[in-house]
């Protein structure tokens, strides 16, 4: 993976290095009120799940896992981070986390934008789905915003679905 860039960020492959600077902004509580995940105990356990991310791909094989670390040009300060899970049939699954420091200011969509552009021409994928807690009206903005549709659960070809959760889909052509 190459870095990618956008007006006002840019993309990382995210490495087991990241940790030190995205450990911060993860470790906000307010951040996991929507998602599942939990803030990371240390960077030093960040910084192992990150090394597991590095190879791009899951324990079998059978997926590719791309992460991306955002970055902000105007002052180098990392924001959050992007990741997408694609499957073998060309869907992928994406997700977006940033600082809350960082909510409100375009930075996820911008960076978003620039990501599923590349799922699409890069890597095959047809149709990207996002799945948010009912309640996460930033999250179902953002998806929204990004051109995703919300769909029934039952659409999702890739495993189950939190019954408090939405599924939205985003087509290569849409």
């Amino acid at each position: 993976m190459t870095l990618l860039v956008t007006g006002r960020t840019q993309l990382e492959p995210l490495t087991a290095a990241h940790a030190v600077e995205l450990f911060p902004l993860l470790a906000d509580r307010q951040i996991y009120q929507f998602i599942s995940d939990k803030p990371p105990v240390s960077v030093g356990a960040l910084a192992t799940r990150y090394q597991s991310l590095e190879s791009r791909n899951s324990p079998d094989e059978s997926q590719q896992w791309l992460n991306w670390a955002i970055r902000r040009l105007d002052n180098s300060q990392y924001v959050g981070y992007l990741q997408a899970t694609i499957h073998p049939a060309g869907t992928a699954d994406f997700a977006f986390v940033l600082g809350t420091s960082f909510w409100g200011l375009g930075l996820a969509r911008e960076a978003s934008v620039l990501a599923l552009h590349t799922l699409f021409t890069e890597f095959g994928v047809t149709t990207v789905f996002a799945t948010t807690d009912q309640q996460n009206v930033r999250s179902i903005g953002l998806l929204a915003r990004l051109g995703f549709v919300r769909v029934q659960p039952a659409s999702y070809p890739d495993g189950q679905v939190l019954v408090s959760d939405y599924v939205f889909q985003l087509d290569k052509n849409a």
